[in-house]
């Protein structure tokens, strides 16, 4: 094996346990269906994974400016799929998800629409959509 592999592995795995780690680090339940209504507590983040293929040049965007009395985007992190084949690099080629963690900022609803699209295809429809319906609590409901 080169240096340059090895290389390689080292960093794929260092950015996977780093990106695992700021997953990991939300409180709240992560979201994966689309039209959920997602109920979040003021003060608290939250976070929404999106199927993606980063490979294929695609990436998942807001469609729309938040409602940002009601929600603020903290981060969006991208995280490769692990390998089925149990290998530690990712498998080249193959999906993962995108994680999009949110701050519930003060008590309301607002809807969360994605689209995903390659960013230089200006003049390009959506290949896909997809919306979250998001109710801020004051406090934790019971």
């Amino acid at each position: 094996m080169n240096l340059y592999r090895i290389s390689t592995v080292c960093h794929c795995l260092l950015v996977s346990s780093v990106i695992g780690v700021a997953i990991a680090a939300s409180p709240a339940r992560a979201a994966e269906k689309a039209d959920s209504v997602i109920e979040a507590v003021a003060g608290k983040e939250f976070t929404l994974m999106l199927d993606a293929n980063r490979t294929t040049g695609f990436a998942w965007q807001l469609a729309k400016p938040l409602d940002e009395t009601v929600v603020k985007k903290t981060r969006n992190i991208y995280q490769e799929a692990a390998n089925p084949a149990g290998g530690a690099a990712p498998r080249v080629g193959g999906g993962g998800k995108e994680a999009w963690t949110f701050k519930a900022v003060s008590p309301g609803n607002t809807v969360i629409e994605f689209k995903y699209v390659r960013p230089w295809e200006k003049d390009q429809a959506p290949a896909k959509t997809t919306r979250f319906q998001v109710v801020v609590k004051a406090t934790a409901p019971k």
